[in-house]
């Protein structure tokens, strides 16, 4: 994971004549000041050096037209952001200047976010796609004291202005959706666009046509042999059609005179079966011994030919059940084929309409009219294919980037992420002495945050715990954490060193950690650096620093004002 170590912040007021220099050589720093002396100024200073924008500028520091110069180190090289005159210039340790922006979003934005890796895109309320500020590239890693111990994801308020900015923080930096996500989320929106671009246009193509179509005349054509290639066309599918019709008519007859059979068949059987059923009752009320009334012979009514007559009887039903089958499924075959022929019957009657209609002799003007519909027609219709292509290809790209999407989208690897940063977060909260509910539920977008003095310390578990989430599962750059005035909300002499000493013990990945907090006195903390600016009430730009830190801006104003 690339690393970025801020190293020196220059502050010069020209108006003024005034500037300050912060060495930030320590990777644990701390700056100490009373209210109101300036502490807060450098903090806001160290990321707007480098294009994001404080949540709150004092209308003096506006007044003084403060320019600032951070010194960082990065992929192994000296660096120096410069914002001054209206531009955000980056220089090399050599004094070239890199590349350079005066509008945030337009210019200076996507230039540092290349430089840092920072493959973040979004969509504005507008549809447009574009590299979010360079706030959204440092969001993680700065608390400030006017919005963020109260919420989460506000250190930048001001920049964060696109659509669902919290959601989207949480979810790139914690590493949920990486950069490929967003790439292929940006590439989707462009494509959605071109795509309803090129809906459009074919619908508006085919009622162009449609209009043309129903202009009183001939039906247009191409050209006088189109003429006659089309109504051969149309001969030839009318007699394939008459084919198929003598053919179905021809299973229909079959299948109906079949049905017939079998339906004189079913009553054949039917009467047989009635009549059987009428001996057997005859017989079963006779006596056993039956006297034959002309010849007078006895016959024996026996139990075992009544059982003949009832086996009889079983043969017979078996048949007319199997004859009853048939016909219904005869009855289905004859009623499909004459859907068929239906359908073959309604197609060959639109056929020799059209036939019909072209056949009747065409007046000059006729000719004329069809010529004029001809040219509007082809005309068009080249266009209207060439937009049906463009516009399946880009339904086919359109599903790829959604298939790139999800592919970005792995469930198990996010289901890690938010289970490492909930244990995180569970475990900060205890050693900050704050209760959560539902420690398992807690989201990654936000934390319920307590009343009182409780709540900053649960932000600050909450910022810690997702830092550690970004170090452990994503590799773009990494910025020094800068946590401005943790005193929040009347934190006591137990809980203050509480919290300062955690915000110096848990860093992410030995990250540079920047803190400004009022009088440290008391506090020993091993390997921080304690500093303290302000000369006086509302200044913390010195009159004897002037010359030495206008030394250092010089060369990056001629730059600046040569416009290299």
């Amino acid at each position: 994971m690339p690393t970025v170590e801020f190293k020196n912040l220059f502050l010069l007021s020209q108006v003024e004549k005034r500037a300050l220099h912060v060495p930030l050589h320590s990777r644990k720093l701390l700056i100490q000041g009373a209210n109101g002396f300036g502490k807060s100024v450098i903090m806001k200073s160290l990321y707007e050096a480098l294009g994001a924008t404080p949540n709150k500028i004092d209308d003096r520091w506006k007044n003084a037209n403060v320019s600032s110069c951070l010194e960082f180190e990065f992929a192994g090289e000296t660096w120096f952001s410069v914002k001054a005159h209206g531009v955000h210039s980056l220089f090399d340790d050599k004094g070239n200047r890199r590349f350079w922006g005066q509008r945030l979003v337009k210019d200076w934005g996507p230039k540092l976010a290349e430089f840092f890796g920072f493959k973040l895109e979004m969509v504005d309320k507008d549809g447009q796609t574009l590299t979010p500020p360079p706030a959204y590239l440092f969001a993680p890693f700065y608390v400030d004291q006017d919005g963020s111990w109260e919420n989460t994801w506000v250190s930048f308020r001001k920049d964060f202005y696109l659509p669902e900015s919290a959601v989207t923080l949480a979810d790139y930096h914690s590493g949920i959706r990486p950069d490929g996500y967003y790439s292929a989320k940006a590439e989707l929106t462009k494509e959605k666009i071109v795509l309803s671009s090129l809906e459009t246009a074919v619908e508006t193509l085919r009622q162009a046509m449609t209009q043309i179509e129903e202009i009183e005349g001939t039906t247009p054509t191409y050209d006088l042999q189109e003429f006659a290639s089309e109504c051969d066309d149309l001969v030839a599918e009318s007699g394939r059609l008459l084919v198929l019709q003598a053919e179905h008519r021809r299973t229909v007859s079959d299948l109906h005179e079949e049905s017939h059979l079998v339906r004189a068949e079913a009553v054949l059987l039917k009467n047989a079966l009635n009549e059987m059923r009428g001996e057997f009752e005859l017989a079963s009320s006779l006596p056993r011994q039956v006297e034959c009334p002309t010849c007078g012979h006895e016959y024996q009514n026996s139990l075992a030919e009544r059982f003949a007559l009832i086996e009889d009887e079983g043969v017979l039903s078996k048949a007319l059940t199997d004859a009853q089958s048939k016909m219904e499924r005869l009855v289905e075959k004859e009623r499909a084929e004459r859907g068929k022929l239906d359908a073959i019957s309604a197609s060959l009657s639109r056929v020799q309409k059209i036939l019909e209609t072209r056949k009747q002799s065409l007046s000059l003007n006729d000719v004329l009219v069809a010529a004029g519909k001809t040219e509007a027609t082809k005309i068009l219709r080249v266009s209207l294919n060439d937009k049906i292509v463009a516009a399946d290809g880009s339904r086919t790209r359109t599903d790829a980037l959604r298939a790139s999407m999800n592919e970005f989208t792995d469930r198990t690897r996010t289901s890690e992420i938010r289970k490492f940063y909930r244990t995180r977060l569970s475990m900060f909260s205890q050693e900050l002495d704050v209760h959560l509910d539902d420690p398992e539920k807690q989201s990654i977008v936000s934390i319920n945050v307590a009343r009182g003095s409780e709540g900053p310390r649960a932000l600050l578990a909450y910022y810690y715990a997702f830092l550690h989430t970004k170090i452990e599962f994503t590799t773009n750059a990494r910025f020094p954490v800068v946590i401005d005035s943790p005193n929040q909300q009347g934190q006591d002499k137990v809980h203050l060193p509480q919290m300062v000493k955690f915000i110096f013990d848990h860093l992410p990945g030995d990250a540079q950690t920047i803190v400004a907090t009022e009088d440290a006195s008391g506090l020993e903390f091993e390997g921080v650096t304690i500093a303290t600016y302000g000369e006086a009430k509302r200044q913390v730009l010195r009159e004897k620093e002037f010359d030495r830190v206008k030394a250092v801006f010089d060369p990056f104003f001629q730059k600046i004002l040569a416009m290299e």
